[in-house]
């Protein structure tokens, strides 16, 4: 003969809190979910309202990933860029443009190597 099941239902005591009027204090709901039979603290219930509160009306879903570059290509293709311009900035823009010039004009004259580009007579 089976035995009849005295078990309690089980209640979530974060969804109960949060089903909860947020004009009550921690303390009133402590003494509301105690005659209800529920067991709470008043630690507990400021910490699933913080967490609630963290989550806010979106339930806690992020957003789309932010992109890393404008181009979305990344930084480590920006970072040439970011040196020439350095760079130029160093020696003055009419210098660099001047050097720039030279390149443009005598492209031939380019001879790649480990080091990158260096200009040859």
């Amino acid at each position: 003969m089976p035995k009849a099941s005295k078990q309690k239902k089980r209640v979530n005591k974060s969804s109960w809190i949060r089903d909860q009027p947020k004009a009550l204090s921690a303390k009133e709901l402590v003494m509301k979910a105690k005659a209800a039979g529920i067991e709470l603290t008043t630690a507990y219930v400021y910490s699933v309202r913080s967490a609630a509160k963290r989550k806010g009306a979106h339930g806690g879903v992020r957003g789309p990933a932010r992109r890393s570059g404008s181009d979305g290509a990344g930084r480590l293709h920006d970072v040439p860029r970011q040196q020439f311009l350095l760079l130029a900035l160093r020696l003055g823009t009419d210098e660099a443009q001047r050097l720039l010039d030279g390149i443009a004009q005598a492209p031939a004259n380019a001879v790649r190597d480990r080091g990158g580009l260096r200009l040859v007579a």
